[in-house]
């Protein structure tokens, strides 16, 4: 009797990808900023990003002191051992609100090659640019309101989480107004005024180190 071939399997081993690229972030917020940042590499990095927070929170010159101490231990272990990751990169992620000692805070980081994510007044500048395109000059409490009102998930006394899958297709209107509010700041002689935010800067760079789903983003540099 003639055998008959059995059916190729259906199943098949899938490759894993290791990350080519690590983000470490040294962030102000417990909840709204890592939240959103880990939906981001959910949705952007595409198992070719490894994103990591560090454990301590605080005012701005605390972040930025853990950012500067991580970047330092990083590059030493990158020397001794072959297993480190190729390419990373340490960020500081805070916002202007009302805390001290931020101007210090920013040029700390620049002169220690810290990236910084930072927005005036706050950080919900941010998802309120996908949504609009803003440019009032409001407090941090008008901002999470005016989010709000456009986010009904968003509730800054209970959690303070960005309904990620509002925003998420929304990153290209982001971000460009982000640069239109950073290059107006820039024309008027105070960088980083209100309003401004850098957020897009680091969620270009998961993109970028992504699989590329949103590559027309590399064209807007």
């Amino acid at each position: 009797m003639q055998r008959i071939p059995s059916a190729p399997s259906i199943s098949r081993r899938s490759k894993i990808i290791a990350p080519k690229v690590e983000i470490v972030v040294a962030c102000e917020g417990k909840v709204t900023e890592r939240e959103y940042l880990e939906s981001c590499k959910q949705e952007y990095g595409s198992g070719l990003v490894a994103l990591r927070f560090l454990p301590i929170t605080g005012v701005p010159i605390t972040v930025v002191n853990a950012a500067i101490e991580e970047r330092e231990r990083l590059l030493l272990e990158q020397r001794r051992s072959r297993n480190s990751f190729d390419v990373f990169r340490v960020w500081a992620v805070f916002d202007r609100d009302e805390h001290p000692r931020v101007n210090e805070a920013i040029e700390l980081a620049k002169s220690n090659r810290i990236d910084i994510a930072f927005s005036n007044p706050c950080f919900e500048i941010w998802p309120l640019l996908h949504l609009i395109n803003y440019g009032g000059q409001d407090d941090r409490h008008r901002i999470q309101r005016r989010l709000r009102a456009l986010m009904p998930q968003y509730d800054h006394e209970n959690g303070a989480v960005i309904d990620f899958d509002l925003v998420k297709d929304k990153v290209d209107d982001a971000f460009n107004r982000s640069k239109s509010l950073l290059l107006q700041r820039e024309t008027e002689g105070i960088p980083l005024g209100c309003p401004s935010t850098t957020v897009g800067i680091l969620v270009r760079k998961i993109i970028e180190n992504g699989r590329g789903r949103f590559s027309r983003h590399n064209n807007n540099s």
